[in-house]
């Protein structure tokens, strides 16, 4: 077993959803609160609005920023992001924040966060699919009957885990889609059991989920 070395140094991790193109005006922010640094990834999020919908505008690209960041600048950098960002307006984007329990690779620190640690009381939940190509919007469908007001799905690849199989020659790749929910604690539960029925994730192969707390949510109402 790895020896735990004591660190009394505290992390989390931010999560900022915006419109594609603005991630990086983002980070920039960020850094001048303390955080040294952040990984953008592309997606798109779906539409609320039953006009854009009914012309046929589903969904708009998104980005997506992910930050680890000390605890003592936690909440100054979300209050600045979020305050710049008029997070507080509709369609400007969301935040929120989950401790990180287990940290290399930073500066040369490890951390293991004690269980026995304060944390703002979680009032959402943040889900995470993954499933076959093609399948998100289908989990979309799902956690919106559940009670979820959205998502954001990413495209991804999976790896074999035995030797890649290939027909006449070319290697296949199994394209993966990746589903963001984020929802409130009271109809998680029903979120979770919509996902995991109307995808039959409890069938091998057909994809898996996880979920955790989320704290200092922005932009979501």
């Amino acid at each position: 077993m790895t020896k735990q070395v004591e660190n009394t140094r505290f992390y989390d991790i931010i999560f900022v959803v915006v419109n594609i193109g603005k991630a990086s005006r983002v980070l920039e922010e960020a850094k001048k609160c303390g955080i040294t640094g952040g990984t953008i990834m592309h997606g798109s999020g779906t539409v609320s609005s039953a006009l854009l919908r009914t012309i046929g505008f589903y969904e708009v690209k998104k980005e997506i920023l992910f930050m680890v960041c000390a605890r003592e600048k936690t909440q100054p950098a979300i209050e600045h992001i979020s305050s710049l960002f008029h997070f507080e307006l509709p369609n400007r984007g969301i935040l929120f924040t989950s401790p990180v329990s287990h940290l290399l690779g930073t500066h040369g620190e490890r951390l293991h966060l004690d269980e026995k640690d304060a944390h703002p009381f979680a009032d959402h939940e943040a889900f995470f699919t993954i499933v076959p190509a093609g399948l998100g919007d289908d989990v979309v469908e799902a956690a919106a009957a559940a009670g979820a007001r959205g998502g954001t799905l990413f495209r991804g690849t999976g790896a074999f885990a035995e030797k890649c199989r290939k027909v006449f020659g070319i290697e296949l790749e199994n394209g993966k889609d990746i589903i963001m929910n984020l929802v409130t604690s009271d109809v998680a539960p029903a979120v979770e059991a919509a996902i995991v029925e109307r995808m039959q994730l409890d069938v091998p192969g057909n994809g898996f989920l996880f979920s955790f707390d989320a704290e200092n949510v922005r932009g979501v109402r």
